[in-house]
C-alpha cells in the first residue's frame, strides 16, 4: 500500500509540472476556444431545468443551439461539478485539464501494474502524459474531450483484461461503465478505438481458460456501456439528420482526404502552433516521440530474447510475448491509420470521416508505446535493473519533452465576464462552431471552399421576439434557455417570428393548445400567427420521442445496476 502510494505521489506530482501553464491568470491562446462558453451554457440549461442539457441558448449566433444533442457531455458535468463547488468558468475547465492529466497517469498506473508491476507501471504513467501529442492537445488545441479521453482508454482495457482473469460479473459491469464513459467523453475517439479493442479482446479470448464465458461476458460489457450511454448517442446519431454537419465535416479543409500524415512526420516534425493542413504544410507536429517509439521496439526485441532463452518454455514467457506483440499491433495499426497509406480502409468505412483528422489515431499510439515502455522495463527482470532503467528513462524522458508543455502565449486579462459574455458567445465561439445548425439554413461557400452560414454580425438578435407583421403588445413572462413564455394583445392578425433556430423539440402553444410552426426564412428561424386578441404564447424545448426513449433506457440501466450491486453486496456475488 505504502508503495502504491509513493507511485501515486509522484504521478501525481509531475502532473502538476506539466500543469504549471494552467496556474497563470486568464487562459492561453488554443485552437479550440469554446470551452468556457460550453460550460456556461450548460450551467444555464441545468439551472432552465434541462435534464439532461440538450440546448443551448447562446450559441448559434444567439439563435440557440442543439449542442449536447450532439456534443458528448461528461467533461463539461465533470467542469460543472467544480463550478457548483465554487469555482469560476475558467478556474473549472483548467480543473478538468488537470483531471486529464492525472486521471490518465493514475488509469495507465492500474492498467500496467496488472500486466508488468509496480515500477514499469510508473515507466508507462510517465511516458503517457509526456507523449508530445498530449502537450499538442492540451497547450495549441486546447483539446479537452481529446484530452479528457485518455482516461477511460487504459481503464476499458484493464476491466476486460480483469474480466477474462476473474470471470467475474462486476467486470462486466466495470468495462461497460468504461466504455460508456469513453462514448460520453469523446464519441469521435469511441469510434475508431472500436477498431482496436477487438484485437486485444481476441488476445484475451485466445487466453481464456473459459472462452465462451468471456465471450459472453465481453458481449454483456457492450450492451451495458450502450444502454448506459444510450441518452446521448441515440439521439446524436438520429438526429443527426436534422442539422448540416454532413455538409461541413465531410468536404473541404474538414475531409479526411487531406489530413493523413506522412511516415517521417511520426518520427520527427517541428514543432508549431499552426494548424492542420494538406501535404507537409502542417504547422503542427504530428511526432509521436523519438524515446516512445524506441521504448516500444525494445520490449518487443527483449520479449523475444526471453522467448528464445527461455529453455523450459514457460507459460508465462509465452503470455508475455503474446501479450506484448498484441500491444504492438494495436501500435502498428494506429501509426499506419494516420497516414495515408489506409485510406483504403478510411474510403471502406464512411463514418470515420466524421473524424475529420487521421492523426486523431495517435491517441492510441500514445497508449501503446506507453504500455510497451512499462513493458520494457519488465523484461529487465532484476529489480536494480529496473529502478535504474526507469530513473533514466524518466530523465531522457522529462528533459526534452517537457518544453513541449507550454502555450504560445498567455490571454492574462481573461475573466469570466469576457469569456461569457453574450457577444462573444453569439459571434466569436459561434462563428468557429456551427455544424449542428438546422438542415435547410442558408450556406454559402467561403474563400477556401468550405460550407459556412450566411450571416453578418448585425443580424445577431437584440430580443428574442419580434413582431414582423400586424399590430401587438407583448408582456413577457419567462425567457430561459428551453422556455419562451408572454401574453400577447394583438390588435389585428399578427405574424410573429422568435428568434430561435427550429428544431426538433420545439413546441408551439396559443391557449394551451399546440400551433404550427413555420421556418420557412433563410435562417430557419421559428415563426407564427397570433390571431387578433389577447393570448398566451408558450414555447418550450421538449424531449422528440427518440430523446424520451434514450433517456429512459439509460435510467433504466443505472437504476438495474444499481440494483445488482445492492444485491450482491447484500447476499453475495454468483458468478456466471
Amino acid at each position: 500500500m505504502k508503495k502504491n502510494l509513493v507511485s501515486i505521489i509522484l504521478l501525481f506530482f509531475f502532473s502538476i509540472i506539466i500543469s504549471t501553464p494552467l496556474l497563470n491568470p486568464g487562459f492561453y491562446t488554443v485552437h479550440d476556444d469554446q470551452q468556457f462558453a460550453r460550460l456556461f451554457e450548460l450551467d444555464k440549461a441545468l439551472k432552465a431545468g434541462q435534464i439532461p442539457p440538450r440546448w443551448t441558448e447562446d450559441l448559434g449566433f444567439g439563435f440557440g443551439y442543439p449542442l449536447f444533442v450532439f456534443y458528448p457531455p461528461l467533461v463539461y458535468y465533470t467542469g460543472e461539478t467544480f463550478h457548483l463547488l465554487g469555482f469560476g468558468y475558467i478556474d473549472s475547465i483548467k480543473l478538468v485539464f488537470f483531471a486529464s492529466i492525472f486521471g490518465s497517469a493514475l488509469a495507465m498506473y492500474i492498467l500496467v501494474k496488472e500486466f508488468w508491476g509496480r515500477i514499469p507501471a510508473v515507466v508507462s504513467g510517465f511516458f503517457y502524459i509526456f507523449g508530445p501529442y498530449r502537450a499538442l492537445d492540451l497547450y495549441v488545441r486546447g483539446a479537452l474531450a481529446e484530452a479528457f479521453s485518455f482516461v477511460p482508454l487504459p481503464l476499458i482495457l484493464w476491466s476486460f483484461y480483469k474480466l477474462q482473469k476473474t470471470q467475474k460479473p462486476l467486470y462486466i459491469l466495470t468495462s461497460g461503465l468504461f466504455l460508456a464513459l469513453l462514448m460520453l467523453t469523446h464519441n469521435l475517439i469511441f469510434l475508431p478505438f472500436m477498431l482496436i479493442l477487438p484485437i486485444f479482446l481476441l488476445f484475451l479470448f485466445w487466453q481464456s481458460k473459459s472462452r465462451k464465458s468471456f465471450l459472453i461476458g465481453s458481449f454483456a460489457s457492450f450492451i451495458v456501456g450502450a444502454l448506459a450511454s444510450a441518452f446521448f448517442w441515440m439521439p446524436a446519431l438520429l438526429e443527426k439528420k436534422f442539422t448540416i454537419v454532413d455538409q461541413l465535416l465531410l468536404v473541404s479543409l474538414a475531409s479526411y482526404k487531406i489530413h493523413f500524415v506522412y511516415p517521417q512526420q511520426l518520427w520527427n516534425w517541428p514543432w508549431g502552433f499552426g494548424g492542420s493542413a494538406p501535404g507537409l504544410a502542417d504547422g503542427i507536429s504530428f511526432k509521436i516521440g523519438k524515446l516512445h517509439i524506441l521504448a516500444a521496439a525494445a520490449a518487443f526485441i527483449f520479449a523475444l530474447l526471453h522467448q528464445v532463452k527461455d529453455k523450459v518454455k514457460s507459460r508465462q514467457t509465452a503470455y508475455d510475448l503474446n501479450l506484448t506483440s498484441t500491444v504492438l499491433l494495436m501500435l502498428v495499426f494506429s501509426a499506419f491509420m494516420t497516414t495515408f497509406y489506409s485510406q483504403f480502409i478510411w474510403n471502406l468505412i464512411p463514418p470515420l470521416g466524421y473524424l475529420q483528422f487521421p492523426w486523431r489515431f495517435l491517441t492510441f499510439v500514445v497508449l501503446f508505446t506507453s504500455i510497451l515502455a512499462g513493458a520494457f522495463i519488465y523484461f529487465l527482470r532484476l529489480e536494480i535493473l529496473k529502478i535504474i532503467f526507469s530513473f533514466l528513462l524518466a530523465i531522457i524522458l522529462i528533459i526534452p519533452n517537457l518544453k513541449l508543455f507550454k502555450p504560445q502565449a498567455y490571454r492574462t486579462g481573461l475573466t469570466d465576464k469576457i469569456a461569457t459574455s453574450k457577444e462573444v458567445i453569439n459571434w466569436d465561439v459561434s462563428s468557429s462552431s456551427f455544424e449542428y445548425a438546422p438542415n435547410g439554413i442558408e450556406l454559402y461557400k467561403n474563400s477556401q471552399g468550405a460550407n459556412v452560414i450566411k450571416i453578418d454580425k448585425s443580424q445577431i438578435p437584440k430580443e428574442k421576439i419580434e413582431i414582423l407583421k400586424g399590430l401587438a403588445q407583448i408582456n413577457l413572462l419567462r425567457d430561459d434557455t428551453s422556455h419562451l413564455e408572454f401574453n400577447i394583445d394583438a390588435a389585428k392578425e399578427s405574424q410573429l417570428k422568435a428568434n430561435i433556430f427550429n428544431f426538433p423539440g420545439w413546441q408551439l402553444k396559443i391557449d394551451g393548445n399546440l400551433s404550427p410552426i413555420d421556418d420557412n426564412n433563410n435562417l430557419k428561424l421559428i415563426t407564427f400567427n397570433v390571431p387578433l386578441g389577447l393570448h398566451h404564447i408558450k414555447l418550450t424545448f421538449e424531449n422528440t420521442p427518440t430523446r424520451s426513449l434514450a433517456n429512459l433506457i439509460t435510467l433504466m440501466t443505472l437504476a438495474s445496476l444499481i440494483i445488482i450491486i445492492i444485491t450482491k453486496l447484500k447476499y453475495g456475488r454468483p458468478r456466471f
